[in-house]
């Protein structure tokens, strides 16, 4: 039945609680959305409008997988029945039944994964600090380099570490380049201050020499019988 450009497609869906846990689990969540839109307090279109929508989203996704691949759809639908089940245990397990085409990292996995990331920030946090001169008790870039391999991370993740050392040796060198300059640049204002102060004294020494002590000068003056 279609009206405009609006069509409705009406199926049945058979579902078996007493024989199958998947179809058990499957009423159980659809009476628990369909108790909750309801309790919604939404109004009666928009309830009718979320409704279609969901209704419309699992359908395409069924259909879509049952498109690409018949087998890793009926074993996404069965899986419904195991209530506890999380996308990374079910991405693990069609791997290993050659369901998905790549391979998704194991859950086991995802600590040493977390670990990894950390690494990362640490490191980022010696770079941004040796940009700005604070030297920290952060590890060396060596040491995290060598515990990173050790734990075994992403080709991704080691260029990134390798280009972080990189840039970090190259503003290392920038720094020391540049704390040279400072001192070269301290030595230069030092040295005229230092030739300042001797001549002054030599000035002062000169004024002094050419001013006679007062008791010298009374005596010549007698001398010459002016008194």
């Amino acid at each position: 039945m279609s009206k405009g450009q609006t069509s409705r497609v009406n199926f049945s869906l058979y579902l078996s609680p007493a024989q199958s846990q998947a179809d058990l689990r499957t009423m159980t969540v659809l009476q628990q959305l369909h108790r909750q839109l309801k309790q919604s307090g939404s109004d009666r279109n928009d309830v009718n409008m979320e409704t279609r929508t969901f209704h419309r989203n699992v359908y395409l996704a069924g259909l879509q997988l049952h498109q690409l691949n018949p087998q890793l759809c009926h074993h996404v639908a069965e899986s419904i029945g195991r209530e506890h089940l999380t996308l990374p245990e079910l991405a693990e397990e069609l791997v290993r039944c050659e369901l998905l085409p790549v391979e998704i990292p194991a859950a086991s996995s995802a600590q040493n994964t977390d670990f990894s990331a950390q690494q990362l920030e640490q490191l980022r946090q010696v770079f941004e600090q040796s940009i700005s001169g604070v030297k920290t008790a952060e590890p060396a870039p060596s040491a995290v380099s060598e515990t990173i391999q050790a734990e075994g991370i992403s080709a991704e993740q080691q260029a990134e570490f390798t280009h972080l050392r990189s840039e970090l040796a190259r503003m290392s060198k920038l720094l020391e380049q540049q704390n040279l300059q400072l001192q070269q640049l301290r030595l230069s204002q030092r040295a005229p201050a230092a030739v300042e102060p001797t001549r002054n004294g030599n000035a002062e020494e000169v004024d002094l020499a050419d001013i006679a002590p007062p008791t010298e000068k009374m005596k010549k003056i007698r001398q010459k019988g002016i008194f």
